[in-house]
Order: C-alpha cells, then structure tokens, then sequence
C-alpha cells in the first residue's frame, strides 16, 4: 500500500509582467502549486480556499497591490501575503504593515532568497528544498527583505506564520542563517547607483552612449543619445529575455541581454532597481561592458 502523496501549498503569483509571472511559475512549480494573475482583479477572481500565499507586485494598472491586499484582507484576513516591488519606499514600508504584509521583496525576487522564505512564511508542514548555493548565481545571496523595526530580523529570517482559523496559532519553520541586511535602497540610492554606472560604462573603449532606467522604463540618468524613448524597448527587451528563460531552461535572473545591428550592439544589464543600457561599436565593446558590469554586481 503507498502513502498519499505530500500536500502541497498553493501560491497565488500577481504581477503585470508577463516575464516576471512566467520566472516564478519556473522557479516554483517543481515545489508547489502554483496560480497565476496578471492584475489585481484577476487575483481577486483566482483566490480559492486553498490559497495559502499570496505574492503580488506594487506597482500595476488599476487595482494595485496595495489596494488588492486591501481587498483582500475583507474577506480572507488571514491570508499571508508578500509584496515585491523594483524600490521599497518609507510609504509602502508602512502600508504593509498596517496591512499585516508578511514582508517587501525587492525585485527581482532571487532563488537563494526567496526559497527560504517560502519556507518560514509556509511553516514545516509545507517544507520547500534548500536552494543549493553552488547552482546560484553570486549576486542571488544578497538579501532582499526590508528591516524591520527595533532591530528585529525580518520576516524571511523570523519564520513566523500568522495563525489560520481553527488552527492553534503560530506555525515556525526551520531556522536558516541570518544574512547582513543590505542597504535601503531607496530612489536616490538607485538614482547614484545608476549615475555611478553610467559613468563608468561611458568611459570604455568602444561604448557610444550609455543610460540607465528603472523596471518601468524611466529614465534613471538624464536624457542623452539614448533618450527618454528607449526606456519603453528596453523594459520589453528584458521581459521577452526573461519569459523565454523558462522555455531554454536558463537560470534566472537575467544577467545581459545583447542585441546586434548591423554597425552598433545594443547591450542592457539589469542591477538592483534598474537596468544599464550601453550601446557599443562591436561585439568585444560589448563583452567589455558585461565584464564590467558583473565585477560590481557580484
């Protein structure tokens, strides 16, 4: 006679971004059952009374994802829910706790991050395996949770699941190392960061212009040969490279994205709240410029 098979939680994953629903569905599918929702009203339409974790982007067309929590939390107020987001302002630090958030993930949400805290937000009787660190990339240890007040560690390192109805309170999960908590990265820490990067990647031998923009597109740096424009092709660079991750098996995240024209290449390297974007006269111009890049992000 075999045993049942393992029960396994149900995520329900909210963003507006087709790359981003499609990484997560890949990192987490072997794991846990996973729904997907492209905006805050479909979420509203795919919440089901097995949902046991709720992860939604901020920043969406119409109901975002602090109103949807709002929404939420009227008719499942003990859902655990996660927000992520491409900066981490005071304002949203705030919002989730009035709103009971379990935490605030920087995006891009990282494999060697975010599998421990599924972990403590899912509690042991739903255990998640261990990311191993050799298979992640360097830049995937740093940290991405917020601080949280007094000192305390946040609520990936706590592990602590608010108590469900009927059930008997606090669930802990195993322990994992504390990390060193990062730097706020607020939007003129991103802002210095992304001039700082500008400046050096303008300097090297074969760069034509460079610039850098947030996740939306926006220009980070100020407008030159590569204008506000090119802001809107690059986030949709980055999303088509990331959706087609999963479909050649690739590691995620995403480390460049190259485009090549017949006289220039175009070369985007994602960084925390943002994206460089260097256009170089050749191909060895732009390996130099990923060389660059990945001595400062690792």
């Amino acid at each position: 006679m075999t045993s049942a098979a393992p029960h396994r939680p149900t995520v329900l994953i909210v963003d507006d971004s087709p790359g981003v629903l499609q990484n997560l569905e890949y990192l987490l599918a072997p794991h846990l059952n996973v729904r997907l929702a492209d905006s805050g009203a479909a979420a509203l339409e795919a919440l089901a009374p097995d949902t046991a974790l709720l992860l939604t982007d901020v920043r969406m067309p119409g109901l975002d994802g602090v109103e949807l929590t709002r929404q939420v939390r009227r008719t499942h107020p003990q859902l655990p829910v996660v927000f992520m987001t491409g900066i981490i302002e005071p304002e949203l630090r705030a919002q989730a706790d009035e709103l009971d958030v379990l935490d605030v993930l920087r995006k891009p949400l990282r494999p060697g991050v975010l599998f421990p805290a599924l972990q403590g937000w899912l509690g042991q009787r739903h255990p998640i395996p261990a990311i191993d660190p050799a298979s992640t990339p360097a830049s995937a240890a740093a940290p991405l949770s917020r601080p949280s007040p007094g000192g305390a560690a946040p609520a990936a390192q706590r592990h602590t699941a608010p108590a469900r109805p009927g059930g008997s309170g606090t669930a802990t999960a195993a322990p994992v190392p504390a990390a060193r908590p990062p730097a706020a990265l607020t939007p003129e820490r991103v802002r210095q960061q992304a001039q700082m990067f500008v400046a050096g990647l303008s300097v090297l031998p074969g760069v034509i212009a460079a610039g850098a923009f947030d996740p939306q597109g926006l220009p980070l740096t100020p407008a030159g040969p590569l204008g506000e424009q090119v802001g809107p092709y690059v986030r949709f660079l980055l999303t088509s490279a990331q959706t087609l991750a999963p479909h050649l098996h690739a590691r995620v995240p995403l480390k460049a994205a190259q485009l090549e024209f017949q006289d220039r290449v175009l070369v985007l390297c994602p960084f925390d709240g943002g994206v460089a974007a260097v256009l170089v006269r050749d191909t060895p111009g732009a390996s130099s410029v990923k060389a660059w890049m990945r001595t400062r992000l690792t």
